[in-house]
């Protein structure tokens, strides 16, 4: 067999003619010679319009054919260094390819070289190499698609195995007469030196901000319809938070989002946009990255395929806030490590693949004796492969800080394998700090342990064996076979075979060298038609169907969600009108659980501010709501859960009779989680003399916030009321007291007391079971 070898690239040529319309070049106003319709050489780039012309070149033959059209036989040399895959741990290493040219004169003509031979005053073939003059002209090639071909005497060119790469690099012509090109596979497109997610944004505050302000300015001039949507977040000055509407250059914002807090900022701190995910099938977030952010050709992803793969093999989704420009690589590596996937670059097919680990069947194709090349196999014991036990930090709570704060997660999952750890004698622990489980995400955290240990509970063994090419053995990278040896045997010593899946493939000339790794695998327990949701750290404002969306695909009739808040955690609210558990809204057929063993609470009423003297007190605000439904649920709060309506504020006291009346004193927080705020006593009145009422107490989780005492007036028995103290959970503010008369006038009012938050609204769609649970409230429809 004659085996043949091609290398081809596109190279990027004007189409244009030099000076005729709508090129504007001209002797001598733009150049002292014409262009050679290269980028490099253009003297009128705003018209510059490439289209590709392609270049072959061969391994030199004496039997290389006629009718396969090449510029010239001049390959020297092609090394070729494989990708590998990196099973559920990162991106893996890329393919490279390096091929050596021999420099030749050549006489610049053909399809991509000098249009305008004809005008030049030198030969070109005594004068320069091919390969100089490539460098001067196409300095611009990085990127650009290149092939490498090889096949066999009589194959047409078409029907030879063919495998895509882009230029990374080149180097030459050298002293000896040696041009190089380096190329590599389209995943290093995503490298952190070419592709960031986000990518850096270049608006700035025009002003200070205020931690209130609800509006900012972006400079410079135009950025914003340049670079910013209508709508979105911005992290600004790197440590807030905040979502936006734009019109033009101004933003109106709403400030301390996404578990940031609200503070100032000055003149020029970034404005940088927030990439977010939420929710959203792994197949998605990793074509995103790599099309809109690593300008990765779309053609070279089957988004369908991958969808249909998670879909069958992993069927949880995934969430994240990623707030400052991070590498492309480093995120899909994320992903790879805690979805459990293999990506890699098929350059056969010019499409990158994506696969959830899993097992190989058992009827997979098997590479015996018979079918490689002898004593090519061996096997490798790779001991620190082995994992025991997998604790994932999740939830993270301010998405501006790095990861590796670990005050900054609210939660950790410990997957432990005891027997494991018995019979190898020690633990192997494998850390993970991940973005992209949410809160309430313990099961999918929970699910990432078992997969890895399922995994690597005993180390992988390394497999190298070779085949022959064109043996009908070709091998695939990335996927399943089983391999069979004497090397492989049972505990009774007969022959037997091991699953594994292959890592990296060297295509040579005359056989395939094969890495592959032992693919033991314990599948782990996964119904997803009953999905878990675990609230296992304090927060606020749930709304159940969004929690569930940030790490499970749709609900559909048939499933069952079970929603657990455990013991010693509580679900509060920020403000008394927003309800601190939401259970949402859900498809017919769809089963919800919520099994309560801690604490839902609504928010406590602020407490209503004292009167001035002479002056009405104001009313205390309600007590917020607990628990929403308008969706059937099972409430089970046998294990001592606490369902609490938020307490009313207390009603501010009174201000004295006259002008000269001592101020009221401010009404007490409501109970709950947050508490209602004390208020403010009033100011006394004009007259000098006299002093304000004190400031109430802010509510707890458990108790009302004290009234405070009315202000003294100028003259005796004119001082302000005392305020309403603030109700406890699930009960209404008290009213705050009138002020003080000296006489038979009328002194301020003091105002009323808030309602009382209720426990549930929605109460004919709850079954309960109370058990040694504990309602404080009213329950409404």
């Amino acid at each position: 067999m004659k085996s043949l070898t091609y290398i081809e690239f596109d190279v990027p040529v004007c189409t244009r003619t030099y000076g005729v319309a709508p090129c504007t070049a001209s002797i001598p106003a733009t150049g002292s010679i014409k262009c050679f319709n290269s980028k490099a050489t253009c003297q009128d780039t705003a018209n510059f319009l490439a289209d590709d012309v392609v270049w072959r070149f061969a391994r030199p033959a004496s039997y290389l054919p006629d009718d396969i059209e090449i510029v010239a036989a001049s390959i020297l040399d092609i090394s070729y260094t494989p990708a590998t895959i990196s099973l559920g741990k990162d991106l893996g290493t890329r393919a490279t390819l390096q091929i050596t040219f021999k420099d030749h004169p050549h006489s610049d003509t053909g399809e991509g070289f000098d249009k305008y031979l004809a005008d030049r005053t030198y030969d070109p073939y005594s004068q320069g190499t091919f390969w100089g003059k490539f460098r001067a002209r196409q300095p611009f090639v990085r990127g650009q698609e290149l092939r490498w071909i090889t096949g066999l005497l009589g194959d047409e060119l078409a029907d030879m195995e063919t495998r895509y790469f882009v230029i990374d690099s080149f180097d030459g012509p050298t002293p000896e007469g040696k041009y190089t090109i380096i190329a590599k596979d389209v995943l290093k497109y995503a490298d952190g030196d070419r592709a960031q997610a986000p990518a850096l944004s270049n608006g700035f505050l025009s002003a200070d901000i205020t931690a209130v302000a609800t509006s900012a300015t972006l400079l410079p001039s135009g950025i914003g319809n340049a670079e910013y949507p209508a709508s979105g977040y911005i992290n600004i000055g790197g440590s807030e938070v905040a979502s936006f509407t734009r019109s033009g250059n101004t933003l109106t914002l709403v400030r301390g989002q996404l578990g940031t807090t609200a503070t100032t900022h000055k003149a020029q701190d970034r404005c940088q946009l927030v990439l977010r995910y939420v929710g959203e099938d792994v197949a998605d977030i990793v074509e995103d990255l790599l099309v809109t952010y690593a300008d990765v050709p779309s053609s070279y992803i089957n988004v369908a395929e991958w969808q249909a793969e998670t879909a069958a093999y992993l069927g949880t989704v995934y969430t994240a806030n990623i707030c400052e420009p991070t590498s492309v690589a480093t995120l899909l590596s994320e992903l790879a490590e805690q979805a459990g996937l293999a990506i890699w670059d098929d350059n056969i097919a010019q499409q990158v693949r994506l696969k959830v680990l899993h097992g190989v069947l058992t009827d997979a194709f098997t590479f015996t004796p018979d079918n490689t090349i002898e004593k090519s196999l061996t096997l490798k014991e790779q001991p620190d492969q082995r994992l025991s036990r997998v604790q994932v930090y999740f939830g993270q709570k301010d998405p501006t800080k790095p990861l590796s704060n670990l005050d900054n997660y609210r939660s950790t999952s410990l997957t432990i394998d005891d027997e494991a750890e018995a019979d190898y004698g020690s633990s192997a622990i494998k850390t993970i700090y991940s973005r992209w489980i949410p809160e309430a995400g313990r099961t999918v955290a929970d699910r990432l342990g078992e997969i890895l240990i399922g995994r690597f509970r005993d180390p992988p063994r390394r497999v190298t064996f070779a085949t022959a090419r064109y043996a009908e053995t070709d091998v695939s990278l990335g996927q399943g076979y089983r391999i069979e040896s004497f090397c492989v045997q049972d505990a009774t010593g007969a022959q037997s075979n091991i699953p594994i899946q292959t890592t990296r493939v060297n295509p040579g000339p005359d056989k395939f060298t094969v890495e592959a790794e032992e693919m033991l695998w314990t599948a782990p327990d996964a119904d997803l038609t009953d999905r878990q949701i675990v609230f296992d750290a304090d927060t606020f404002n749930v709304n159940l169907r969004t929690a569930h969306d940030s790490i499970y695909p749709a609900p559909q009739s048939g499933d069952t969600i079970t929603a657990t808040v455990n013991a010693g955690v509580t679900i509060g609210s920020t403000y008394f009108t927003l309800t601190a558990f939401d259970v949402g809204t859900w498809p017919a057929g769809v089963t919800v659980n919520l099994v309560l063993n801690g604490t839902i609470e609504g928010a406590g009423g602020g407490g209503g501010p004292g009167g001035e003297g002479g002056q009405n007190a104001l009313v205390g605000n309600p007590g917020g709501l607990a628990l929403y439904t308008r969706q059937a649920i099972a409430l089970d709060m046998s294990g001592g859960g606490r369902l609490w309506g938020g307490g009313g504020g207390g009603g501010g006291g009174g201000g004295g009779f006259s002008t000269g009346g001592g101020g009221g004193g401010g009404g007490g927080g409501g109970a709950g989680r947050n508490g209602g705020g004390g208020a403010n006593g009033g100011a006394g009145g004009p007259v000098g003399g006299t002093s304000a009422g004190g400031a109430g107490a802010d509510g707890t989780s458990s108790a009302g916030g004290s009234g405070a005492g009315g202000g003294s007036g100028f003259i005796p028995n004119d001082g302000g009321g005392t305020g309403g103290a603030g109700g406890g959970p699930g009960l209404a503010g008290a009213a705050g007291s009138p002020g003080q008369t000296p006489g038979s006038g009328t002194p301020g009012s003091g105002g009323a007391g808030g309602a009382a938050g209720k426990a549930i609204d929605g109460d004919s769609y709850v079954t309960l079971t109370l058990g040694a649970g504990d309602i404080r409230g009213a329950r409404i429809n």
